[in-house]
């Protein structure tokens, strides 16, 4: 499948994600869903926000040539789209369980900043 494929297909699943956790925000509550049902909406936020970074990133690489590949343009931005997905629903999840602040929150950004270093440098 071509470049364009890939990311209309994740430019897709960000809407619907997006219009998923917008509707079970109105409708439902936690204690409605249960433990299983908060898990499945920490999934979806997860492979949403996901989406959402990696359309963006490829968005600005895009503008800003980066990546004369294309298809190496997609493949960067969706690793760092997994890494900030990945932040801000650990954030939101520590949030949630009332064991979050501000060093939780630079502590996890500093992990995906070393995680970062350490694939580029790792991979040619």
């Amino acid at each position: 499948m071509p470049t364009l494929g890939y990311l209309s297909l994740i430019i897709i699943w960000a809407a619907a994600s997006a219009v998923g956790l917008v509707l079970s925000l109105i409708v439902t509550n936690p204690l409605q869903i249960g433990p299983v049902g908060v898990t499945v909406w920490f999934l979806v936020l997860f492979t949403g926000s996901t989406a959402v970074f990696t359309t963006i990133l490829y968005a600005v690489k895009s503008f800003l040539h980066i990546h004369g590949i294309s298809s190496a343009r997609l493949r960067y931005s969706w690793r760092q789209g997994l890494l900030l997905g990945g932040w801000v629903t650990g954030v939101l999840a520590l949030s949630s369980l009332h064991q979050f602040n501000l060093r939780d929150a630079i502590l996890l950004g500093l992990l995906l900043g070393i995680i970062e270093v350490y694939v580029r440098l790792r991979w040619p």
